[in-house]
C-alpha cells in the first residue's frame, strides 16, 4: 500500500497539468475572493451615497472575514475546478496506458486504485490550505494598506473552514476520478463532470425552488451539500447577496455527511470498477 501510495505521488507530482490546475485554483480564488470585491470598493469609495457599500466590501476582503469569504468560494468556482484535478490524476494513467503495465505487475488492483486516491486526498488537503494561506496572506497585506486592524478569526473556525474545504474538494474529485475511470478518458470524464456540477444539479437546484418535491433531492446532490456546508459555517447565502452557490443552512452535519458519503462512494465504485474489469 505504501509502495502504491510512493508511486502515484511520484507520477502526480511530475505532471504539470495537476500543479497548472491547483495554481489556477488560487489564482482564481484570489481574483473572487479579494481582487474583485476591493476593486469595486475602489470605485465606490469616492462616492458619498455608496460610502456604506464601500464599507461593506472592504469588510470582506479583511482578515476579520477571512473564513466566511475563504468557504464561500469553494462550492461552486473551487468544486468545479478539482473535478477536472480528479480525472487528471487517474484518467492520465489510461491516456498514456500505464495501468495496462501496472496490473500486470507484483501490486493488487485495489491497492494501485488505493495508492491514487490517497494521493489525490493529500492534492486536495494542498488545495484547501494553501488557498487560505493565499487568501490569509492577501488580507492581512489589504488590511495594512488600509490601515485597519487585523481581527483575525479564532484558529478554530479557521482550522474548521479548511477542513471543511477539504472535504468539498475531495467530494467533488472523486467524481472526476470515478468518471475518469468509467470513460477511461480524461477529456471525457471532465466534460461530463463539469455538466454534472454546473449545469444538472443547478438545473435541479432551480426547480426546487418551485417544485418542492425536490427539496429533498436538493439535499443529496454534491453541489447545494457544498453550499450548504458553506452556509452553516457562516458564509452569506447567494441569495443574500452572497457568493453564488453558498445555500442557508443552520446545520453542517447533514451536508458534511453527504459530501462524506459521495467521496467513499466515489472512490470505493471506482477501485472496484477498475479491478473487475479488462483494462485494455
Amino acid at each position: 500500500m505504501i509502495a502504491s501510495v510512493r508511486a502515484a505521488w511520484f507520477a502526480d507530482r511530475r505532471r504539470p497539468a495537476v500543479w497548472t490546475v491547483s495554481g489556477t485554483w488560487t489564482l482564481l480564488a484570489l481574483a473572487f475572493g479579494i481582487s474583485i470585491p476591493y476593486l469595486v470598493h475602489l470605485s465606490l469609495a469616492g462616492d458619498p451615497e455608496q460610502a456604506e457599500a464601500a464599507e461593506t466590501l472592504l469588510g470582506t476582503v479583511l482578515p476579520g472575514q477571512l473564513v466566511t469569504t475563504g468557504i464561500g468560494l469553494f462550492p461552486l468556482f473551487g468544486g468545479a475546478i478539482v473535478v477536472i484535478l480528479g480525472a487528471l490524476v487517474v484518467g492520465n494513467e489510461y491516456r498514456w496506458g500505464t495501468f495496462n503495465l501496472i496490473f500486470t505487475q507484483r501490486p493488487r488492483r485495489e491497492q494501485v486504485l488505493a495508492g491514487h486516491a490517497v494521493v489525490l486526498c493529500g492534492l486536495t488537503l494542498l488545495v484547501a490550505v494553501v488557498t487560505f494561506a493565499a487568501l490569509a496572506l492577501v488580507t492581512g497585506v489589504l488590511a495594512m494598506v488600509e490601515g485597519r486592524s487585523a481581527d483575525w478569526p479564532p484558529i478554530t473556525d479557521l482550522a474548521g473552514a479548511v477542513a471543511a474545504a477539504w472535504l468539498i474538494c475531495t467530494a467533488h474529485a472523486s467524481v472526476g476520478w470515478f468518471l475518469a475511470i468509467v470513460f477511461r478518458s480524461t477529456a471525457t470524464a471532465i466534460a461530463i463532470g463539469l455538466v454534472w456540477t454546473l449545469v444538472l444539479e443547478n438545473a435541479i437546484s432551480g426547480l426546487a425552488l418551485v417544485l418542492s418535491p425536490l427539496e429533498v433531492l436538493q439535499k443529496l446532490l454534491l453541489a447545494p451539500s457544498s453550499g450548504a456546508l458553506a452556509g452553516a459555517l457562516g458564509a452569506r447565502s447567494q441569495f443574500d447577496g452572497g457568493t453564488p452557490g453558498v445555500l442557508e443552512s443552520s446545520s453542517a452535519v447533514l451536508p458534511a455527511a453527504v459530501l462524506l458519503g459521495y467521496t467513499v462512494l466515489m472512490f470505493g465504485l471506482g477501485s472496484w470498477l477498475a479491478a473487475r474489469r479488462d483494462v485494455s
